[in-house]
């Protein structure tokens, strides 16, 4: 086992469950509802590297009814690839669970490309989406001749479940003559249920709080 989502009620306890292929490696992946195994689903194509997976057990789709969300490390992505793998289980009442797919990354990219847009003048950063305006000042960070252009760093996409929706965080880089920093703020991504998969519908700015061990979702 992996991780699981405990319950008052034993049935419905939930447990990711994969088999150890080295130190740091996870395949054929299962999930199990419940304590005694009446409801389990299988996924051979299913990976997971280093570091513990999320689980999630919330109504994300708007139907009263708990979905499974569970998040996964890509270690095998390669460049350019994103190193978090999503993955949603809809409850279809008399049927069980079943996987919904999630915007692929490229549709979303393309949004982004549509309705964001980056400016900086001196030490504040500008980000407008759609109508809606971003500003922040960007010399708390200290990094050294901070500048455009800006990386927008899609293959470091985390996700959580905040208040019932799934959310996504694309993290935003200034340019800059140190070699580590650089890390100004986050995309953030609302998905809805499209009917058909979950699409990304709200998309706003949240600027890199020093404060946060965990930038992405502080707890």
């Amino acid at each position: 086992m992996l991780v699981s989502v405990p319950s008052e009620i034993w049935h419905q306890n939930i447990y990711l469950m994969a088999d150890r292929i080295t130190w740091m490696d996870y395949e054929n992946f299962a999930v199990q509802v419940g304590d005694m195994g009446q409801m389990l689903y299988h996924f051979p194509s299913w990976y997971h590297g280093k570091y513990e997976p999320k689980l999630f057990e919330e109504d994300i789709s708007g139907d009263m009814l708990d979905d499974i969300i569970i998040v996964l490390n890509n270690d095998k992505a390669g460049p350019r690839k994103p190193r978090k793998d999503i993955h949603v289980l809809h409850f279809i009442e008399g049927q069980g669970y079943e996987e919904a797919p999630v915007e692929p990354l490229q549709k979303t990219q393309i949004k982004i490309n549509r309705n964001v847009k980056l400016e900086k003048y001196d030490n504040t950063v500008t980000v407008h989406i759609g109508n809606e305006k971003y500003t922040t000042d960007i010399s708390k960070y200290n990094y050294e001749n901070p500048r455009e252009p800006f990386n927008l760093s899609f293959e470091l996409i985390d996700y959580s479940v905040e208040n019932g929706q799934l959310v996504g965080a694309v993290p935003v880089y200034v340019s800059r003559d140190t070699i580590g920093g650089g890390l100004i703020g986050y995309l953030k991504l609302e998905y809805i249920w499209g009917g058909k998969e979950y699409v990304v519908n709200q998309i706003n700015f949240n600027q890199y709080n020093l404060k946060d061990d965990q930038f992405f979702f502080p707890n």
